[in-house]
């Protein structure tokens, strides 16, 4: 996946011992003009020249709404919000299911932030209006989808509500591809504001009113939801502490940390803690684990407000002066901390990079910055796209991104 924000390109190198199992894709999403509940699940073309003759995994998209600020008239903005993996074990028909979040799509993170902090009157980046809703809800007040005890975040909750109905359209159509088959193990992971929705995810699950084992669809209550494994990766705090507590001792029997003065966990893990894998791969109880660094004002407590969920896990070692240091967020981005990560780890199998950048005059050496937005430079900047990936012999869907692209002119054409 190569995408081109901020005059740089992004190059996502996804490991191959992931992508290349991969026989079959689809997608859960909302069709225009449906309810907000309506899900339609559609398959999408493959077939690649990497993939592996034996692959049997199946990947799953599901849609969903950020920047809901409560408020009739002012929809949340569509865009995919995760994925589901079904995930087959080497030679046998057991399989283990994971879902992952994404995180925020981040521009100017600034403007963002102060643009997203007016609360009603929030506009701009849609993700920071829903990282950024802070005001804490109870069941009381609309969130008894997410927890029927304690409060968490309007902006999680509200996002949480729109991903419901195509994430569970997603697990209803494993269900019927694995013949109701149940999984092995539940995997559930997000960095930043995916972090943040796996938590209300999970409390959903073992907390809320709606999809609880005793409410969510019949073919899904048997699956191993009550031994979920949550790994959350700088994830913000989106609830109060009698939720966090809740939902970290008693549904993931993982330690909870809370205090009032020291802002750093004493009892936190490093990632080679020998008891983080026997617990990831217990078939018979849940856990949960917090990854972060511990320089990161949004995960620490450094910043007041709400607790978190997990056993806490520092990639790195708290240095006591880190709290009378200027507030960076460099702790927050997923680059630095998979490469403290990596550092840990030292574990040769994982790739060196997860993405790498490169500058637009090198990809699109023809562009002409004095004509930015024109219909010259738009078709530049297409062929560039394609000629990219004609030369790194990287599958791509030239068909289905020309249809595109041709919309997207007759769009422009028509202002």
């Amino acid at each position: 996946n190569i995408s081109n924000p901020y005059n740089s390109w992004t190059e996502y190198l996804v490991p191959n011992e992931i992508t290349n199992r991969i026989k079959d894709v689809y997608v859960s999403y909302r069709k225009v003009g449906k309810p907000i509940d309506s899900v339609a699940i559609d398959k999408v073309v493959t077939k690649t020249n990497e993939q592996d003759s034996n692959a049997r995994d199946v990947l799953l998209a599901f849609e969903g709404g950020t920047g809901d600020k409560g408020i009739e008239g002012h929809p949340a903005s569509q865009s995919l919000m995760g994925f589901v993996l079904i995930r087959y074990y080497p030679n046998k028909s057991n399989f283990d299911i994971h879902i992952a979040f994404r995180g925020s799509r981040s521009g100017s993170g600034a403007r963002a932030a102060r643009q997203a902090l007016k609360d009603d009157k929030a506009k701009g980046n849609p993700d920071w209006i829903t990282d950024l809703g802070y005001n804490l809800i109870g069941p009381e007040t609309g969130a008894g989808s997410i927890s029927k005890i304690g409060s968490v975040s309007r902006g999680m909750s509200t996002c949480m509500t729109s991903i419901h109905p195509n994430l569970f359209g997603c697990l209803k159509k494993v269900a019927e591809i694995t013949d109701a088959a149940i999984p092995e193990r539940i995997f559930i992971t997000g960095h930043s504001l995916g972090g943040g929705l796996a938590q209300v995810f999970a409390s959903s699950i073992i907390l809320g009113d709606q999809y609880n084992l005793e409410e969510m669809p019949t073919e899904l209550q048997q699956w191993p939801w009550k031994q979920m494994k949550l790994v959350t990766f700088a994830a913000p705090r989106v609830g109060d502490e009698e939720w966090a507590e809740k939902l970290t001792v008693e549904g993931l029997s993982s330690d909870f940390f809370s205090t009032t003065i020291n802002p750093y966990d004493k009892n936190a893990l490093n990632p080679i803690d020998t008891t983080i894998l026997p617990q990831m791969f217990d078939l018979e109880r849940p856990s949960g684990f917090r990854v972060l660094a511990p320089s990161d004002p949004i995960t620490t407590e450094k910043i007041p407000g709400g607790k978190h969920v997990g056993k806490t896990v520092y990639v790195s070692k708290p240095r006591m002066f880190d709290t009378f240091v200027p507030v960076s967020f460099k702790g927050h981005e997923p680059a630095y901390i998979r490469k403290l990560l990596m550092k840990g780890l030292s574990d040769t199998r994982i790739p060196n990079t997860a993405w790498k950048t490169q500058k637009m005059k090198n990809l699109n050496p023809d562009r002409d910055k004095s004509q930015k937005g024109s219909i010259g430079e738009y078709v530049k900047l297409a062929t560039s796209i394609e000629r990219y990936y004609s030369k790194n012999n990287i599958y791509f869907d030239s068909k289905s991104f020309k249809l595109d692209f041709n919309l997207f002119l007759e769009i422009y054409n028509s202002k």
